[in-house]
C-alpha cells in the first residue's frame, strides 16, 4: 500500500524489518527489488531481484522475480540481458500472458523483428491483443509482410479511430503499399492528427512521405513551428536554431515517457557517459555547475553521483520536463528558460560558473558561436564547458529528423573564435535511430586562465 502511494522510503523500511528478523522471506526480498525499481534505483533492484530469485520457493513466485528482474534490468538500457532473464521466466510459466508482453516489448527494443514474428505465430492468444497491435504491425512491415500489416492496421482502426500511433502506422503502410493517403481523408484530419501521424512518420525515417501533412498542417495553421521546421529540414532550408515553441511542444507532449523511451528504447547514455569523462578531468568538489537544457535531469543525477557540487542549476524551455527534473531531485535551482537567455543573466549577476554542461540540446541550435560565447563569458577562468551532439560529415546539417548535426571543425572553429580551447572531441554512440546507431560527439573544452 506505502509503494502504491509512492512512500518509497516507509515501505522500504518495512521489508527490511521482515528481512532483519528472516533474509529467506521471499516476499519481503521480491517486494523490496520492486519497491527500489519503482523508486528509481534500478541497480538496487536487481541485487535485491536476483536474491529473491534464487531463494527456494514454487516456480511461479521465482519467476515473478525473474520477470520483475528483468524490467529492472530493461531500466538499465542490459536489453539482452533482460531478454535472457525474462525467458527464464517464460520456461517456468510459458502461458503467462503479462511475461510474454514484457518479452515482446523487448523484442521490439532490440529490433528482433522475425522473433516477434515467431512468438507470434507460436502463440496466436497474443494476437488480438490491443496493445500489441501496433508493435505485430511494425514487425510485419519490417519482416515484408506490408499487405497484412495494413490489413492489421486497417483493422484496429475500425476498433479505435482515435489511436493516433494506430493511425501513423497506417499511413506509412498506405504509403509503403503504393497508396498515399486520399485527400479528401487529409482534408478530413484534425490539426491533432495531422500533428501525430506526420511526427510519426518523420521518426520512423519516412520525412518526405510525412512533407504533405506538414504542409497541410501549415496551412491550416501558419505560425506552426513544428510544421515549419520539419518542411525545412525535409527541403534542406538551414535556420539559425529550431523554433522554441517547436521544441517545448515536443518535450511537453513526451515529458513523462521521455526516460523511458530515451534510455530503454534508444539507448541512450550520453549523461552517464559525459560525467565518466569529466570525473577523469576535474576535481571532485564542484562550486556553482549549470545543466543547460537540463531535461528530466538524467545528467544532474549522474553529475550528483560523480562529484561534491555547492550549487547545481538546470534551465530548460519545457515546463513538463522540469516538472519531471524536480520529481526526481538532484538540482539547486531549475528555471524555465532559453539557455542563452539564462547564460546571459549569469553574467549580469556576475555568479561565474565552474562547469557548464549540454546534453542533447545543441541539436536544435545551428551555427553554435554565440552559444560559445556566452558560455566564455559566463564560466570562470579555468572553467569548463562539456557538450555533446550529433555528428555531421560536413560542416553544419539540418537532419531530416528536425534536428542539427554538427562537424568536429565548426565545433573547434566556434570554440577558438569564443576563446575557449577544446581539450578533447571524442566520437562516440548517441542514440539509436531508425534501426542504425547514431554516431554523436563528446567535446571538452575550458576557458583559459587569465594570465
Amino acid at each position: 500500500m506505502l509503494m502504491q502511494q509512492q512512500a518509497y522510503p516507509s515501505a522500504e523500511a518495512i521489508c527490511q524489518q521482515l528481512l532483519a528478523r528472516n533474509p529467506k522471506d521471499f516476499n519481503a526480498r521480491h517486494l523490496l527489488g520492486v519497491i527500489k525499481m519503482h523508486a528509481g534505483n534500478p541497480l538496487s533492484a536487481c541485487k535485491e531481484l536476483k536474491r529473491a530469485a534464487e531463494l527456494p520457493v514454487a516456480e511461479r513466485f521465482r519467476a515473478q522475480a525473474l520477470n520483475n528482474l528483468s524490467l529492472a534490468l530493461k531500466q538499465r538500457s542490459r536489453f539482452d540481458e533482460a531478454l535472457r532473464v525474462q525467458e527464464q521466466a517464460l520456461t517456468l510459466v510459458p502461458d503467462e500472458e503479462s511475461f510474454q508482453i514484457n518479452r515482446l516489448y523487448l523484442l521490439e527494443v532490440l529490433e528482433s523483428w522475425p522473433a516477434i514474428i515467431h512468438t507470434l505465430q507460436q502463440h496466436p492468444s497474443l494476437n488480438p491483443i490491443d496493445e500489441l497491435q501496433c508493435l505485430f504491425a511494425r514487425a510485419e512491415r519490417h519482416s515484408g509482410a506490408t499487405e497484412k500489416a495494413l490489413a492489421r492496421m486497417d483493422c484496429a482502426l475500425s476498433e479505435d479511430d482515435s489511436n493516433l500511433e494506430t493511425l501513423g502506422e497506417y499511413c506509412l503502410l498506405l504509403s509503403l503499399s503504393g497508396t498515399p493517403l486520399a485527400p479528401e481523408k487529409l482534408a478530413s484530419l484534425t490539426i491533432e492528427q495531422l500533428e501525430s501521424v506526420a511526427d510519426y512518420l518523420a521518426e520512423e525515417g519516412y520525412l518526405n512521405t510525412a512533407l504533405p501533412l506538414y504542409s497541410r498542417l501549415l496551412e491550416l495553421d501558419p505560425k506552426h513551428a513544428a510544421a515549419r521546421h520539419m518542411v525545412d529540414a525535409a527541403t534542406g532550408e538551414l535556420a539559425e536554431h529550431a523554433p522554441e515553441q517547436y521544441v517545448r511542444d515536443l518535450y511537453d507532449t513526451h515529458a513523462e515517457q521521455f526516460e523511458q523511451q530515451l534510455v530503454d528504447r534508444l539507448g541512450y547514455r550520453a549523461p552517464a557517459m559525459l560525467s565518466d569523462a569529466l570525473t577523469q578531468l576535474l576535481p571532485h568538489h564542484l562550486s556553482r555547475v549549470a545543466d543547460l537544457g537540463c531535461g528530466s535531469g538524467l545528467l544532474g543525477r549522474s553529475l550528483r553521483k560523480a562529484f561534491h557540487i555547492e550549487e547545481l542549476s538546470g534551465c530548460d524551455l519545457s515546463a513538463g520536463m522540469l516538472d519531471e527534473a524536480r520529481k526526481q531531485g538532484g538540482y539547486d535551482l531549475l528555471e524555465q528558460a532559453n539557455l542563452l537567455d539564462w547564460l546571459r543573466q549569469q553574467k549580469q549577476e556576475q555568479q561565474p560558473l565552474q562547469l557548464i554542461c549540454a546534453t542533447d540540446v545543441l541539436i536544435y541550435i545551428g551555427d553554435l558561436g554565440a552559444v560559445m560565447k556566452a558560455v566564455h563569458q559566463a564560466l570562470t577562468a579555468d572553467g569548463t564547458f562539456a557538450f555533446t551532439v550529433e555528428a555531421a560529415e560536413e560542416d553544419l546539417e539540418l537532419a531530416t529528423t528536425g534536428r542539427y548535426r554538427h562537424s568536429e571543425a565548426h565545433l573547434r572553429q566556434r570554440a577558438a573564435e569564443a576563446g575557449l580551447e577544446v581539450i578533447s572531441c571524442t566520437r562516440f554512440p548517441l542514440r539509436e535511430e531508425q534501426g542504425r546507431m547514431q554516431t554523436g560527439l563528446m567535446v571538452l573544452s575550458r576557458k583559459p586562465a587569465s594570465i
